[in-house]
């Protein structure tokens, strides 16, 4: 197992050598290695409790009944987000004259589709939680499968100078800290419902305490590359979700609550995905940085969104109904 530690610490020299040259005589710009494994550390633990857990608390019959029920939305939910909005983020990235490790980390977000927190937001908007869940499952898998074998043709396309990485070195981490612990989290909760129902809790409180303290450290360990990608990375993260919530939007005109749950599900991209890529194969600290920025952005701006839709919707239900006429009085209306 090999973390973006010394590989990351060599990059930023590279990159910043002819901007900064205090990387060349000054170790304080540079987080050490020993920092860097300790954040991924929380980041694969995150990855790997957040698909464990999920795992624990699918009941994927009924998910997967339900994504066939509705496959003529879901079709095109799929279509947009592995297809049109990827499109438009990576040619975004080929086109923005930016930093090419943040030209990575566009394309990084633009495939890695299914997001966590997807039915946790859909729920508190009052949105369709069954159709976001079943969405959710179906993006990892496509995730999983589309990521390794598109992602570096992307990357090359974007940056053609990189190094082209194999499929398979992209494809063994996710399926070892995506796939394998939601796969063992469902068999569990076949096998032992009983008894991991009491364990749900407990790990969401851990897997979110390692989610802020690997975003807060990697924060703290690249303060200054957070404020040189002021302009690409931050424009992104405002217009990942802002491109997510309109072609969502288009998904259902009719259901409220299947908009909503197609809005979210589309805007929010997969953390989990791509902490596990940053990691493991593109490593340069600027595509970690713009990943970083676009998601806590991105998940920042759907939870105003989703509770503002969720105070919405139990107004528009307790509007009090039209007054009905008053009683005719007895008498009235008959000829004396």
């Amino acid at each position: 197992m090999t973390y973006a530690g010394a590989g990351a610490r060599t990059s930023i020299c590279q990159d910043r050598k002819s901007d900064d040259p205090r990387v060349q005589d000054e170790e304080g710009d540079v987080p050490s290695d020993e920092l860097l494994v300790v954040i991924n550390s929380f980041g694969l633990l995150f990855a790997i409790l957040n698909s464990f857990t999920l795992g624990l608390r699918l009941e994927v019959g009924h998910i997967l009944g339900h994504f066939f029920q509705n496959w003529r939305a879901a079709v095109r939910v799929l279509l947009i987000n592995f297809v049109i909005l990827p499109a438009l983020l990576i040619g975004f990235a080929a086109i923005a004259p930016v930093d090419s490790d943040i030209k990575i980390g566009f394309c990084i977000v633009a495939l890695a589709a299914g997001a966590p927190f997807a039915p946790a937001i859909t729920r508190l908007a009052r949105g369709d939680v069954a159709m976001s869940t079943s969405l959710f499952l179906v993006m990892v898998v496509v995730t999983v499968v589309l990521v390794p074998v598109v992602l570096p043709i992307a990357v090359s396309a974007v940056v053609p100078d990189v190094q082209r990485i194999g499929i398979w070195s992209i494809a063994w981490p996710l399926l070892a800290f995506v796939i394998l612990p939601l796969l063992v989290g469902c068999l569990m909760r076949l096998r032992y419902e009983e008894v991991v129902a009491s364990w749900v809790r407990p790990l969401l409180v851990v897997q979110l305490t390692c989610l802020v303290l690997y975003v807060n450290l990697f924060i703290f360990a690249f303060t200054s590359l957070f404020a040189e990608v002021w302009w690409g990375a931050y424009v992104a993260a405002i217009a990942v979700p802002v491109l997510g919530i309109a072609l969502g939007s288009l998904i259902s005109r009719r259901s409220t609550a299947t908009r909503h749950a197609s809005i979210i599900t589309t805007a929010q991209r997969s953390i989990t995905g791509a902490i596990v890529v940053t990691i493991f194969n593109y490593t340069q600290p600027l595509a970690n940085v713009s990943v970083t920025v676009i998601n806590t952005i991105g998940i920042v701006i759907l939870l105003v969104l989703a509770i503002e839709w969720g105070r919405a919707r139990p107004r528009k239900k307790s509007e009090p109904a039209p007054t009905a006429a008053p009683p005719t009085p007895e008498g009235a209306g008959h000829m004396p």
